[in-house]
């Protein structure tokens, strides 16, 4: 028999996250007032139940908007998921890279973790403008499971050093 739970008593927020910093730094005023955020706006929740509850998608895909601020700006795009994501699992990320039809200069291959032991941290895809990349064992938070690989493949993607 399945229990009724009221909406206002349901949690979004996996119990096994601490979220106390970034929770308390992104409610304190003066960061509030940094990022512009409009006095009398709820409080910062990592897992909004409101916003949950009304959120209104406006695109089904954001294909057209990758497209242009690859062609218009000349960006430079990271893609990443952990490679045991479940809830934007890599395969969706990678079908979408691939649909739009980009020149692949190098093919998927193994990237490494650089610890003194060069171990494999993921694999990676690189196109003109954008790579595509998996972290090893991370989960939804990668930077949270695996924070020493994912730090290596940031720095690598922004001084632009092979992966």
């Amino acid at each position: 028999m399945l229990k009724y739970i009221p909406r206002h008593k349901l949690k979004v927020v996996p119990q096994c996250l601490n979220v106390t910093a970034i929770t308390t730094y992104l409610n304190d005023p003066y960061v509030k007032e940094a990022l512009h955020i409009k006095a009398g706006l709820p409080d910062w929740e990592i897992c909004s139940t409101d916003v949950l509850t009304n959120y209104k998608r406006i695109y089904e895909t954001v294909k057209e908007q990758y497209l242009k601020m690859l062609a218009t700006y000349s960006y430079r795009i990271l893609v990443y998921n952990g490679d045991v994501d479940m809830a934007c699992n890599f395969l969706g990320d990678e079908w979408f890279v691939e649909s739009l039809d980009l020149e692949e200069q190098v093919q998927r291959r193994p990237w490494l973790y650089n610890d003194g032991t060069d171990q494999i941290a993921g694999f990676v895809k690189e196109f003109a403008q954008l790579a595509f990349a998996t972290i090893k064992g991370a989960g939804h938070m990668a930077p949270q499971d695996k924070r020493k690989a994912c730090q290596q493949l940031i720095n690598n993607f922004i001084f632009k050093l092979p992966y």
